[in-house]
């Protein structure tokens, strides 16, 4: 039970992350040097958070983080009430606050309470329901935002992250990320012995062999290039994405906007679990392939958003590609830190997202060429990180 309300609570964050800044890029005069700054200040907040809430998480202490995100969201919906552009900036910085601390909560709690092996699977359900009910919440917006206040739905997550903390089980026995990594240690141990053994009764014509059976069998994935690619890919969407609202409302209305982001995750719930089932969802080619087909796509298709049809496909694909590579780049991180350090990798897609969010702003008065390029460049960065791990 825990789990559904947890999922709920993450995603309803999540639609919220998209209606509040939306709702400040239709509704307030922001220029488009403030709307990233913004975007920006956000993840900025973002990773700050984790930075502080990481030691906090890597120690079990997953209700204190639910508090924390449970309050900041009640504070986001007191400040959102003011409707203009000062406070409705500082809510969502409060947002910021909340999603990280509820991320890290989340986190804990599957790494601690659920044993190792299901690890992967909890990732992929926990991707799965977040975009399944996301897309359905921002639908929820199309269909009510004339009738009740956007003010509402915010209440309604307070008392969702209510429910969440009070059914989040509690942490106690905090051994299972432990285990795991010793169990990552021995088989690093015996891998080793095996190769010398095999030399040892062997032929020293067989070290190739030797060395491909014991070493680079069991050569560990670096997390730190693993993080460094999920900066770049998200870097790459995040620089497009900042802007895309003020490029697109002349043509586009904020609930039919609403309702393009809605059909998209639900469709990036349903991809999921054709991906979960046909594909590895730890592998790196695949990871390979979609940080690239995902860039072109970004860049190619841009100036044909013009209507609701192009934006939902161009939102859909763009989106699919991007969560396949954050759960491949997820799960590798995962079985090779063990579950610990998760504030590292939520940290540095974060910063992707700050990076590309202040650069956007810069670039966009710079002229399309240099508007263009940056994003062809971060993809190709982001491959070749990928390619060293």
């Amino acid at each position: 039970m825990w789990f559904a309300i947890a999922m709920l609570f993450m995603a309803l964050l999540s639609s919220l992350d998209i209606g509040i800044y939306s709702y400040i890029g239709y509704k307030t005069n922001v220029t488009p040097f403030q709307y990233g700054l913004i975007s920006a200040m956000w993840s900025a907040v973002f990773i700050i958070s984790n930075l502080f809430l990481g030691k906090v998480s890597d120690k079990g202490n997953n209700k204190f983080l639910i508090v924390i995100s449970f309050l900041s969201i009640m504070v986001t919906g007191v400040l959102f009430s003011f409707h203009n552009l000062t406070f409705l900036a500082i809510a969502y910085m409060f947002h910021a606050l909340g999603v990280a601390s509820s991320n890290l909560a989340i986190s804990t709690t599957i790494f601690e309470i659920k044993s190792s092996d299901k690890w992967k699977y909890y990732i992929e359900l926990q991707k799965f329901s977040f975009y399944l009910i996301r897309g359905l919440g921002l639908l929820s917006f199309y269909f009510i935002y004339d009738v009740i206040p956007f003010d509402y739905i915010i209440y309604f997550s307070v008392a969702v992250g209510l429910l969440t903390f009070l059914s989040l089980p509690k942490v106690s026995l905090k051994v299972e990320r432990i285990l795991h990594s010793f169990s990552q240690d021995f088989n690093s141990i015996t891998d080793h012995i095996k190769m010398l053994s095999y030399l040892a009764y062997d032929s020293i014509n067989s070290l190739p062999n030797a060395v491909k059976q014991g070493f680079i069998s069991y050569k560990r994935v670096s997390t730190k290039m693993i993080s460094l690619s999920m900066f770049f890919a998200t870097f790459t969407g995040d620089y497009i994405f900042t802007i895309l609202p003020l490029l697109i409302k002349s043509d586009i209305s904020l609930s039919l906007l609403w309702l393009s982001y809605g059909i998209t995750a639900i469709i990036i719930s349903l991809s999921l679990i054709l991906f979960s089932m046909f594909s590895n969802t730890n592998n790196k080619k695949v990871a390979l392939f979609s940080i690239i087909a995902r860039g072109i796509w970004l860049v190619s298709i841009l100036s044909f958003v013009n209507n609701t049809l192009n934006l939902i496909a161009y939102i859909a694909i763009s989106s699919v590609l991007f969560s396949v590579i954050d759960i491949a780049l997820y799960n590798i991180f995962s079985e090779n830190s063990s579950g610990y350090g998760s504030h590292i990798y939520y940290t540095l897609r974060e910063l992707g997202t700050l990076t590309g969010s202040l650069l956007v702003g810069i670039a966009f008065t710079l002229g399309k060429e240099v508007f263009i390029t940056i994003p062809i460049i971060s993809t190709i960065i982001s491959a070749l990180m990928l390619l060293i791990a």
